[in-house]
C-alpha cells in the first residue's frame, strides 16, 4: 500500500486516530496541592472526603483480616478435634445410647465451637467498627 502523497514528493499523511503510533494525552500530576484542604469525592447522591475513603478502606482491610484469622483458626481447632478423636482409640470403645462417642462429638461437638467463633468475630467486627466511628467523627 503507498502513501499517494508521498509519491507526489510531498510530507506523508499524519497517522489517523487508531491508526499507526498512539495519540498523545497529556498527563497531569497527582503531586500537585489541591485548592481545598480536604477534596470531596462524590460517591452516588452523597459527598465522602478522601479521609473517610482511606478509613473505610481500611476499616474493609482489618475485618477481611479479621475474617481470615476466624476461618483459618476454626479450620486448625476442628482438625484438630477430628485428628484427636481418631487418634485415640478407647474413644470409640465408649457410646452413649448405643452410639459411639467420636459419632456424637462429630454431629454435635463442633456446634459449641462455631458459636464460639461467630460471637468471637462478631464482637471484634463490632470493636474494629467503634475504631472507625470514633475515627471518622474525630475528622
Amino acid at each position: 500500500m503507498t502513501d499517494p502523497d508521498a509519491s507526489r514528493g510531498g510530507p506523508p499523511a499524519e497517522p489517523r486516530r487508531g491508526q499507526g503510533k498512539p495519540i498523545r494525552e497529556r498527563v497531569s500530576s497527582a503531586d500537585q496541592p489541591s485548592n481545598r484542604a480536604d477534596p470531596l469525592v462524590r460517591v452516588g447522591a452523597s459527598q465522602v472526603s478522601e479521609a473517610e475513603t482511606v478509613f473505610t478502606r481500611s476499616l474493609m482491610r482489618t475485618q477481611g483480616r479479621l475474617a481470615l484469622a476466624c476461618v483459618l483458626s476454626f479450620v486448625v481447632v476442628v482438625a484438630s478435634v477430628t485428628f484427636v478423636i481418631s487418634r485415640i482409640p478407647e474413644l470409640h470403645d465408649l457410646s452413649i445410647g448405643g452410639v459411639p462417642l467420636p459419632w456424637l462429638i462429630q454431629a454435635y461437638g463442633f456446634y459449641p465451637i462455631i458459636i464460639i467463633y461467630a460471637v468471637v468475630f462478631a464482637v471484634a467486627a463490632m470493636r474494629t467498627e467503634r475504631r472507625f466511628n470514633a475515627l471518622v467523627e474525630h475528622e
